[in-house]
């Protein structure tokens, strides 16, 4: 799955202020749910529900918290960078500041996981984390997921390889491959 086709560059919020894992879920239920065609209060309930089969947490500062639910046509997924990091209960007990939430259709569910795991490593990546932390803008942002994005079958990794290893990003950035 590429990430491309659930998140978008207006699906990334860089600075969302939170009290604590409550209110950054609540937050971020409200957008996915405007996004999904679902209600607020729906998206929360599956989020929470599914927070309290164990934390979404997977540690580095990061948390993907994730639903499936009836009703919705295709997935949907939010970055987040929150403004101050919040507790988790990640299993390193670091507080999360990268948010990656995603909401998937109940109907798809063979796609579901593939996509979940796809996600979550690729948030492995500490250089990944690094420059998500310090994007200044939802572009720049959205541009090193895409790159950091292993390619797929159907996407050509981005740009040309030069001397040393870097690859252009077309943005005036350059990454490491």
């Amino acid at each position: 799955m590429d990430i491309g086709k659930v998140l978008r560059e207006q699906d990334i919020m860089l600075g969302m202020p939170a009290r604590g894992k409550r209110s950054a879920l609540a937050k971020i239920a409200a957008s996915l749910a405007k996004r999904a065609g679902a209600s607020d209060g729906e998206v929360l309930a599956a989020l929470l529900r599914r927070e309290r089969l164990g934390s979404t947490g997977i540690g580095h500062g990061v948390a993907v918290p994730h639903a499936r639910l009836d009703g919705i046509e295709a997935p949907a997924a939010m970055l987040v960078r929150l403004e101050k990091p919040v507790c988790f209960d990640a299993p390193d007990s670091d507080p999360v500041d990268l948010v990656l939430a995603l909401l998937w259709p109940k109907a798809d569910i063979a796609r579901f996981l593939p996509a979940l795991s796809r996600m979550s490593r690729l948030l492995r990546s500490a250089d990944l984390r690094e420059r998500l932390r310090s994007a200044q803008t939802a572009a720049e942002a959205f541009a090193w997921l895409r790159l950091h994005e292993p390619p797929s079958a159907a996407r050509p990794a981005v740009g040309p390889r030069r001397a040393g290893g870097l690859r252009p990003l077309g943005v005036g950035l350059e990454a490491r491959a």
